[in-house]
């Protein structure tokens, strides 16, 4: 196994679009890339002193750094999304960390983490592109 061409590759660092339905799209930037990795790092900036002392995050920080991670660096952007009351749900990131609050939205929150966590969706576009070279 040559570990470099299994694990060298690069993660797109602009985002990908992902149907949802016939109607609606949701743009994410891959949870491995390196763009959302330095976010995350920065996120845990203050709580590395605790973090290096042996302590832990609480269960409610750890979800709440989630959905805020979430909400404003993974999620980049959508279409096509209706609210409770079929309204369109326009884009922006305060709209995203609401909708990946609501308890009753749990299982579109883990949709977002699975499809922002496969990487070869990400990795997709460029070997498309090495393969037309």
């Amino acid at each position: 196994m040559n570990l470099y061409e299994a694990f060298e590759k690069t993660l797109v660092d602009e985002g990908k679009t992902f149907p949802l339905s016939a109607e609606a799209s949701i743009t994410l930037l891959p949870v491995g890339g390196d763009k959302a990795r330095r976010k995350f790092e920065q996120m845990m900036e203050p709580y590395a002193p605790r973090l290096k002392a042996g302590g832990e995050l609480t269960e409610q920080e750890n979800k709440d750094l989630n959905i805020k991670f979430y909400a404003e660096h993974i999620i980049l952007g959508w279409s096509g999304l209706r609210g409770k009351d079929k309204e369109p749900v326009p884009y922006s990131k305060e709209a995203a960390y609401t909708l990946l609050s609501d308890k009753k939205l749990e299982r579109f929150f883990s949709l977002i983490i699975r499809m922002a966590s496969d990487e070869a969706s990400f990795e997709e576009k460029r070997l498309e592109e090495d393969e037309g070279n």
